[in-house]
């Protein structure tokens, strides 16, 4: 829904550059989309702004789709038309660098990300289906021959006993597990090694590209800082990013304020230091996001391949150890023959 915005917002810009009047180039803007859903947004803002309500005020009304930092630098330029055009193009063009990180980086990682929590938790379930349903059966046939079984047999037997016993509050707990991990994907994405550099380093670009756009629009730091909390996406770096802007509101300088939280890194204090006394701080922290949005896309497939590799060898190793624990007894009674 993202991109349809963006692209909402620019087509209503451009209308409002060539001198269509805003009712005019709603309906244009309207006429022309494919998705419901949009078609109902842009009648709704058309409605409030027949009714006399200015567009900035319109757009308040859907936080969900316009986040309240844009609507109040919207707000912010004024009545008059042609500050509002500006002020859209600005908005847009801020809007397409979130959208083609999101498309190139975030939907690329959050996507091969799902697919191995996928793997894992298919492997999981793979596992405890083997140790309930299918170790038991050669588990009652190894009773059968008497004697006393290879050790590894016996663990694996030991494990599948357990299992049995204790089935439906295992798979419970595997698919409450699952379900949690999904609730709190934004959270558990920043934890594993290697993949939660990743996500770390997409909630810093947000944050980054959001603070250079707010700056380069005139609002002070604290300000800029607020609104890539709304935009963050991250329930972690949101809370530590409205910190950062309340303890610069108090006064505290932003290297400290950044330097107070473990989670913001070096480069980040660096060039917070640098920007303030240079007053280039929109600069620096704009090549910051371009750095690691370039270090994000070569990191991406190694890292990705690794993970994969892994727990495709994690699920031979398994699957080994259980056939050979099940195949273990037969080969020691053919040797006794």
């Amino acid at each position: 829904m993202s991109v349809h915005i963006t692209e909402f917002i620019s087509e209503l810009a451009l209308l409002l550059e060539s001198g269509i009047a805003c009712r005019d180039a709603l309906k244009i803007v309207q006429q022309e989309q494919d998705k419901r859903a949009m078609q109902k947004l842009i009648a709704a803002i058309l409605n409030d702004v027949e009714k006399g309500m200015s567009l900035a005020d319109s757009f308040a009304q859907y936080p969900d789709y316009f986040e309240p930092f844009l609507v109040e630098r919207l707000v912010s330029s004024g009545k008059e038309e042609a500050n509002q055009m500006a002020s859209l193009l600005k908005i847009a063009q801020y809007r397409e660098s979130m959208d083609v990180d999101a498309q190139n980086l975030t939907k690329r990682i959050a996507f091969s990300s799902v697919y191995i929590f996928f793997l894992l938790f298919l492997l999981v379930i793979l596992t405890t289906f083997l140790l309930i349903y299918v170790v038991p059966v050669f588990a009652d046939m190894f009773s059968s021959f008497g004697g006393e079984l290879p050790g590894l047999t016996q663990l694996v037997v030991n494990i599948s006993d357990f299992f049995v016993a204790n089935g439906l509050l295992i798979m419970g707990g595997v698919f409450v597990l699952g379900w949690l991990i999904w609730r709190k994907w934004q959270v558990v994405t920043l934890y594993p090694p290697s993949i939660g550099r990743l996500y770390h380093k997409i909630a810093l670009i947000r944050a980054l590209r959001t603070c250079v756009f707010m700056l380069s629009e005139g609002a002070s730091v604290a300000k800029a800082f607020a609104a890539a909390a709304q935009i963050v996406h991250n329930p972690i770096y949101a809370k530590r990013l409205n910190q950062v802007s309340e303890q610069v509101a108090e006064g505290m300088p932003l290297s400290d304020a950044l330097r107070a939280h473990s989670i913001f890194p070096k480069k980040m204090v660096h060039a917070a230091i640098v920007g303030t006394q240079t007053n280039k701080l929109d600069k620096l922290l704009a090549k910051l996001a371009d750095l690691y949005a370039k270090q994000l896309q070569q990191a991406t497939g190694p890292i990705i391949r690794s993970y994969t590799l892994l727990i495709i060898i994690l699920i031979g190793i398994i699957a080994g150890m259980l056939i050979l624990s099940m195949y273990l007894p037969i080969f020691s009674m053919g040797g006794e023959i």
